[in-house]
């Protein structure tokens, strides 16, 4: 998430078209963090961002020059999704359902295999069920690293962290993932 000082300045100055640039930039990436940590259902991602964007265009005038611009929004993005979270407990997740509430094998082509259909997403659950046993933290930089495709020195920024310390901290959440996907 890199943006011109310039850029920085209007979002500041709570330029219209800077959000809307902002947005456009950053939907997508919202989009997948979600998707990828929380599994969460359309509605309910909508919700977060809709939130997200709103309570964004009124703190982003107190972003302060002196720390990194990606950690001031990724905090705000993070404590917006946890609050939303937290008024959740009944976050549920199937691959195998459709939007429009309509039954599943209705919605199958007839080519479709669905033995590799239903291993696929078996695996995706085992990813999804192991994903929700690791903490907040190997979370975030499994997805920033593998999903969203950061360096080590942004996700360093965004965590207030050497280097050094990201790559151990993903060393050790994929010795953590792979060890709640082994079934040997």
């Amino acid at each position: 998430m890199n943006f011109e000082k310039e850029f920085i300045e209007k979002l500041k100055k709570q330029d219209q078209r800077a959000f809307n640039e902002f947005y456009l930039k950053t939907v997508d990436m919202f989009f997948r963090y979600l998707h990828s940590n929380y599994f969460l259902d359309k509605e309910d991602t909508e919700d977060i961002i809709s939130d997200f964007y709103i309570r964004w265009w009124k703190v982003v005038c107190k972003y302060d020059f002196k720390q990194s611009f990606a950690a001031f929004v990724w905090t705000v993005f993070k404590n917006i999704a946890k609050d939303h979270l937290k008024k959740r407990k009944d976050l549920w997740f199937s691959n195998l359902d459709a939007e429009d509430n309509t039954d599943f094998e209705d919605t199958l082509e007839d080519e479709v295999n669905v033995l590799d259909l239903l291993e696929q997403d078996f695996q995706y659950d085992q990813i999804k069920k192991a994903m929700d046993v690791l903490d907040n933290e190997s979370k975030e930089i499994i997805y920033w690293k593998f999903i969203e495709e950061m360096e080590n020195d942004e996700i360093g920024k965004i965590l207030w962290i050497s280097n050094d310390n990201v790559r151990q901290k993903i060393s050790r959440s994929i010795k953590k993932l792979k060890t709640l996907l082994d079934t040997d």
